[in-house]
């Protein structure tokens, strides 16, 4: 691997260490799922994809969560990593990797179990749940601490988000429950655990603090 890329990347992980677990998981299950037999609902299944009637009948709860880390198509876990590279990095760099980590699962979480309760007979995969609820939350931080985004991305997030809203009513097969169900939460979340400042400023300082007892060693 050419040496800047092998540097964008320990940036990357040093500033989004959890996103870029999350990319690393979701990435590892496509290929997992390459290999025990593609794209097709038996796999899925076999591999963790959320049907309601196995946790309602059957316990098996782990689906509410193994499901965010499946997809059905390369593309569609493409479009995903994309989403979460950019907007899950970004959010992670504000509001801290602990506050991201929890907001991710539990819009996850709550992206299965609106699909459990409004759609008890279809099979669901995919992060996008976990990825609205990134966008709810960033949609609440574009209002409640404006001063923390150029007024530029405030106009893009929420452009973004009324054109994934119109894009998860209008283009088939999309689990519209999953997708609200995910950004209600995020939304919530949001309102209770916004942190004082953006955590990338205590993350720098940390790092240069670092660096300061280094010298002087």
């Amino acid at each position: 691997m050419p040496t800047n890329y092998k540097k964008l990347l320990k940036t990357y992980f040093i500033f989004q260490p959890a996103t870029m677990v999350f990319l690393i998981l979701n990435i590892l299950m496509m290929f997992v799922t390459l290999f025990m037999g593609g794209f097709n609902v038996e796999s899925l299944l076999n591999l963790g994809a959320l049907y309601p009637p196995f946790v309602t009948e059957s316990g098996e709860y782990y689906r509410l969560i193994t499901t965010a880390f499946l997809h059905g198509s390369i593309l569609h876990a493409l479009f995903n990593m994309i989403a979460l590279f950019y907007l899950g990095g970004h959010l992670e760099r504000l509001i801290g990797s602990l506050r991201y980590t929890l907001l991710y699962l539990l819009s996850a979480f709550g992206s299965s179990i609106a699909v459990v309760l409004l759609k008890p007979n279809s099979v669901t995969i995919g992060a996008s749940g976990a990825i609205y609820g990134i966008i709810g939350a960033l949609l609440v931080l574009t209002f409640t601490r404006k001063e923390w985004f150029y007024s530029q991305a405030i106009r893009s997030i929420r452009n973004l988000i009324i054109i994934n809203i119109a894009f998860t009513f209008l283009v088939p097969s999309i689990s519209i429950e999953g997708h609200l169900g995910g950004f209600i939460i995020g939304f919530i979340f949001m309102q209770f655990m916004t942190p004082y400042e953006p955590q990338i400023q205590k993350k720098l300082e940390k790092i240069e603090k670092d660096r300061q007892d280094i010298w002087i060693n």
